[in-house]
């Protein structure tokens, strides 16, 4: 990327029925999903038949009775996707699923508030607000572009529910927030079948289409990045 970003990561989120209190880091280590090295240091947050969220070195896991996510922010990101598809593929492979998302996060700074509420203007014209715009003052305090999102529904191949989605936003994150900008790319994938088939199905999506999906998103991302190079 043509900008170091400040946080970067990448999260896959599965969609289906879960049991969340299976989701211990003993039971990622009994199943081998997990080196016991990493287990034995981890993080419990909590672990109930409702929610399992623990944090184990390189990753952070969070499961609900519906949505099942493992994000990182460590490189190499195929140890999440081969995380994810380990657990569905080999040990769960009865799991109920629906859909899954494989998400490209990333904060980064631009060099000053002026160049950020530049990429905020191109992304977000102030022409079409009329006399209002007069209002938005650009100095970080009284206004400008808080948030757009873009989708592209149902891609080339893709079934019927599939998208993929950018936001653009502030970043919260960074400690230089008046500088910060957040990027975030979804892309969602949801299975044409139903019961055992489409945990296969999406398992094998997932594993075939995920390094052309982060090198898409990282072309999004970078293009935003761009905007800054265009303001100097």
């Amino acid at each position: 990327m043509r900008i170091e970003p400040e946080i970067s990561g990448v999260q896959i989120v599965v969609l289906g029925k879960f049991n969340p209190v299976i989701f211990t880091p003993a039971w990622f280590a009994l199943n081998k999903l997990l080196r016991e090295s990493v287990t034995t240091n981890a993080q419990v947050q909590v672990i109930h038949r409702q929610v399992a969220d623990f944090t184990a070195d390189w990753l952070h896991l969070q499961v609900t009775n519906d949505r099942f996510s493992i994000a990182t922010q460590q490189a190499p990101y195929e140890r999440v996707r081969d995380l994810v598809f380990r657990v569905f593929s080999e040990c769960l492979h009865h799991t109920p699923l629906s859909a899954f998302g494989i998400n490209r996060n990333v904060h980064f700074l631009v060099r000053d508030s002026a160049t950020k509420d530049s990429i905020g203007m191109t992304l977000a014209p102030f022409e079409p607000w009329g006399p209002w715009r007069e209002q938005l003052d650009l100095d970080g305090k009284h206004g400008g572009m808080t948030g757009v999102r873009m989708s592209q529904f149902r891609p080339s191949g893709r079934h019927e529910g599939g998208s993929i989605n950018v936001a653009v936003e502030p970043s919260a994150q960074v400690a230089d927030r008046p500088r910060g900008i957040y990027v975030g790319v979804n892309d969602h994938f949801v299975s044409e079948h139903e019961g055992e088939r489409a945990a296969r199905s999406l398992m094998a999506v997932l594993f075939e289409e995920f390094r052309g999906s982060i090198k898409r998103s990282d072309a999004i991302i970078d293009h935003v990045m761009s905007l800054a190079e265009k303001e100097g």
